[in-house]
């Protein structure tokens, strides 16, 4: 690819390296690395402020009220949690010999290698809310870890940690936490775990490559054999499994809630979901000038946050 001026270089290039992006970002996503989507909600923002996401507290129940009598003031408040924007980015130097040698493989493998960078951050991101802190995630707003075993009635309990290994006796009992979970009415003393129930069975089985075949089993599988006799797997459909490549850990695993309907995870993107990709090539760009290289630069800003511990549950396996 012989380019008559530099510019020609930024013009030819630019579409050019947006396709291979979008194309990078799809077929990573069909190899699983957007399995982050399943259970987080993505949301753009039209600035780089800090993002405080509110979970407003329910009405538990309403009290009678007398003929003539007076209405008392209901109980209800709400748990912030907060987060910042982290831009993420760099650049790699493209020099002008080595486009005018027409090394476009090059020039499409550093593109996809850009693409997969911005992909594999977003995953890596939401897999840390999960192995975090040896495994119990970020802090909330309540003071207690986003996975805790301690009793929701207590100052920062969830109830949603467990050691237990995953089997279609585990996955069911774990569903039923999930769905027991009493939502939020105020984080206050006395009403902590007092809620109505979540009741929201999780749609989301979450594992590591060593445990897919098991989750595909209990989700997927049309029979249950066990010690020499077979039956039908009744819980055949009550979650999808979803294999997170991050986790290396071979025996922990965790639940969540579909997010349209129980939202957890926040994905927060200012300039959009895939990475931005520069070129600077310009006669008048300094490196250019100074030294006949052009820099494709990719910048990446987010912000990833979890809302509310009710819709998750983790079992870090002994």
């Amino acid at each position: 690819m012989q380019l008559a001026t530099t510019a020609d270089f930024t013009g030819l290039v630019k579409n050019a390296l947006n396709k291979l992006v979008a194309n990078t970002w799809d077929e990573l996503g069909r190899a699983g690395y957007d399995w982050w989507k399943y259970i987080s909600v993505q949301e753009h923002f039209s600035t780089l402020h800090p993002i405080t996401g509110t979970l407003v507290g329910t009405v538990g129940a309403l009290p009678a009220v007398a003929e003539g009598g007076t209405y008392t003031e209901l109980a209800v408040g709400d748990s912030p949690e907060t987060a910042n924007f982290i831009k993420y980015g760099g650049y790699i130097p493209l020099t002008l010999e080595l486009i005018d040698r027409d090394e476009t493989r090059k020039l499409r493998a550093y593109t996809r290698e850009l693409a997969s960078a911005g992909m594999r951050n977003i995953s890596s991101l939401v897999s840390a809310i999960f192995t975090s802190n040896a495994g119990i995630g970020p802090t909330m707003a309540d003071g207690g870890a986003l996975f805790n075993a301690t009793a929701v009635t207590t100052a920062g309990g969830h109830a949603n940690l467990s050691t237990t290994a995953l089997s279609s006796t585990s996955w069911d009992a774990i569903s039923a936490n999930v769905y027991k979970q009493p939502m939020l009415i105020k984080n206050a003393a006395g009403i902590y775990g007092t809620g109505p129930q979540l009741a929201v069975n999780p749609k989301f089985l979450l594992v590591p490559r060593p445990l897919q075949k098991t989750a595909r089993e209990i989700c997927e599988g049309n029979f249950v054999r066990e010690s020499g006799y077979v039956y039908d797997n009744v819980l055949k459909g009550s979650a999808v499994p979803v294999t997170v490549p991050d986790w290396t850990d071979t025996n922990n695993w965790a639940a969540a809630c579909d997010p349209l309907i129980a939202p957890a995870v926040f994905i927060g993107e200012r300039f959009g979901l895939m990475p931005e990709i520069f070129v600077a090539g310009s006669e008048h760009s300094p490196a250019v000038f100074t030294n006949d290289e052009h820099r494709l630069k990719v910048r990446h800003f987010l912000a990833v946050w979890v809302n509310d511990y009710r819709p998750l549950y983790k079992c870090n396996v002994a």
